[in-house]
């Protein structure tokens, strides 16, 4: 058991370590996973230590309340990430049907263009409108404290420059989140009588939060998932398990 929280613990702190080195993001998913996989790396260094200090707090009935009140909070904890997880798989599965207008939903846009999360959205976007040629995109997204344009305009540059119409692309440049993303861009697509039904485009993780808020706006949607990028994704997985929540407590 101690090679196991051991193994867990430092394939964890590194992938967590990584994006922190490579890419400079920090946030709370990761902040969160180097806390996590660190308890596991000390667990399974002092693992007889730890099975010692556990017995010694059951013998007293202070002890054993406690070992089971913390024992019932990591168990919420697991079954609300895996509910979440599920939630979230599941939300990749609602397949368009050809005729959707398609909202890529904003995220980081570097100067030079954008992030590589972003980028595999407006990839599926591409690979979408590609085979649909009559369709129409809403890109969502706007300028961040940190931007020096609005992550629309990033996201429009990056696919003009990969061969789509400028004229199939609609600028949604106001929004500051998920909720005002879809708002602004319902906006656009009632002023030009598009097709109201529409496809969200988004990293797979994020695909249940943007549903749910979609849901709540009377929002008839499908999804396309982007892949995420592979050394970042357990710090964006773990941010919007705080993030889902967050929307089941507010709304």
């Amino acid at each position: 058991m101690n090679l196991f929280f051991l193994i867990i613990g430092i394939i964890g702190e590194i992938w967590c370590i990584l994006p922190i080195f490579t890419f400079r993001i920090f946030n709370i998913g990761n902040g969160t996973g180097l806390v996590v996989f660190t308890a596991f790396i000390l667990v399974g260094i002092f693992w007889k230590r730890f099975k010692a200090f556990i017995n010694k707090l059951k013998q007293k009935k202070a002890g054993r309340i406690f070992v089971r009140v913390c024992s019932c909070f990591l168990l919420l904890i697991l079954i609300l990430t895996v509910v979440e997880t599920v939630l979230m798989i599941s939300a990749t599965a609602k397949t368009p049907d050809g005729d959707e207008t398609i909202i890529v939903l904003g995220s980081k846009v570097n100067p030079t263009g954008p992030s590589l999360m972003t980028a595999r959205r407006l990839d599926a976007a591409y690979d979408y409108m590609t085979a649909h040629p009559d369709s129409v995109c809403i890109l969502s997204g706007g300028k961040g404290t940190d931007e020096v344009w609005s992550e629309a305009e990033g996201m429009a540059d990056y696919l003009i420059k990969k061969g789509i119409d400028e004229d199939r692309l609609y600028l949604e440049p106001k929004s500051t989140n998920t909720r005002e993303n879809l708002k602004y861009s319902m906006e656009i697509i009632k002023a030009n009588n598009f097709n109201e039904k529409v496809i969200l485009i988004s990293n797979e993780f994020h695909l249940y939060r943007a549903g749910l808020i979609a849901r709540s706006a009377g929002i008839d949607y499908a999804t396309i998932p982007a892949r995420s990028v592979l050394v970042l994704l357990p710090t964006y997985y773990i941010r919007e398990l705080y993030a889902i929540l967050q929307q089941w407590i507010l709304y």
